[in-house]
């Protein structure tokens, strides 16, 4: 496991302001404990700004072959107790979709995991394709929605030709891409002329995010980027999109799901929580609230 200093997504910027600093005590552990849905650990590395156009990142990041490690090992079990939920969450996306794409035609998920969006995609009658780095989620994909397609990998590791798509998702993806330019300009050339990209991401210039400061649930060590609707855009443009639409985005999660993440941390209350995320009815409780992301559509120039 390596870290190392990165430059800002955006501008290539090289010089930082500090904004929170690692709460993670021992930087040399595995960094797979503090990934995903499973995470034994919740922490962050230190958090920084770009003095040039305010992008908010993680800096010191993980290296690019720790982050592939990371995710190629993920079994992340934890992350099918939401499937419900997550389905729930595919379709409000699939509406997004639509609604500038009215007419089903090829798609390509980007971090598709277990494939709650491909699946809806797919029985909506999209020709649906689905790309991930975790073979344990791929084969769980490919057992749900046997009719869509599916591949192991980063977006270094895949060819599709280009125009082979009408439109990219990546949902709660972009943050945890260790180059979002070059991943951006990969996914320009797979797209039609006028395609679509849509996109989620964490705000950090959210209501959510600015009360919360330091204990914003989204500070994880996974999250390389702390985009705002300014920084995005300029990012987006920069690989050849236009954004037409910005919207907050609201989770849906179990009882349950928020007590196992709350105990991912440490002290009494999240001792407490880890124990209520057992109990009975925990599981059948669903909340819906803004955690501080929003929903970002796009279109190829």
């Amino acid at each position: 496991m390596t870290l190392v200093m990165a430059a800002c997504a955006v501008c290539q910027g090289r010089a930082f302001q500090s904004v929170y600093p690692s709460t993670i005590p021992d930087t040399g552990s595995e960094a797979w404990q503090y990934f995903g849905s499973s995470r034994t650990r919740a922490g962050h590395l230190a958090i920084v700004r770009c003095a040039r156009c305010g992008l908010m990142m993680t800096n010191p990041q993980d290296d690019p072959v720790t982050l592939v490690a990371a995710y190629g090992r993920d079994a992340d079990t934890v992350y099918d107790l939401e499937y419900d939920n997550r389905r729930r969450a595919a379709r409000r996306h699939l509406a997004l979709v639509t609604k500038y794409r009215v007419t089903s035609a090829r798609i390509l998920d980007v971090g598709c995991a277990t494939g709650a969006f491909v699946s809806a995609a797919h029985d909506a009658g999209w020709r649906a394709t689905g790309l991930d780095a975790s073979e344990p989620m791929i084969l769980r994909a490919r057992i749900r929605c046997p009719g869509a397609v599916f591949h192991v990998g980063t977006l270094d590791d895949v060819e599709f030709p280009s125009e082979a798509f009408d439109v990219i998702t990546l949902w709660d993806v972009l943050e945890h891409v260790y180059s979002p330019l070059e991943a951006l300009v990969r996914l320009r050339e797979w797209l039609t002329p006028g395609g679509w990209l849509c996109l989620s991401v964490p705000n950090a210039g959210s209501v959510t995010a600015r009360l919360m400061g330091r204990h914003w649930v989204l500070l994880l060590r996974e999250h390389l980027w702390y985009f705002c609707p300014k920084t995005l855009s300029r990012l987006l443009s920069l690989a050849g999109f236009v954004v037409v639409e910005t919207r907050p985005k609201l989770v849906q999660f179990s009882l349950a799901n928020i007590c196992r993440r709350v105990g991912q941390y440490r002290g009494l209350v999240p001792t407490l929580s880890r124990r209520l995320s057992r109990l009975p009815g925990c599981a059948r409780l669903r909340l819906q609230f803004p955690i501080g992301e929003i929903d970002v559509v796009a279109r190829a120039r």
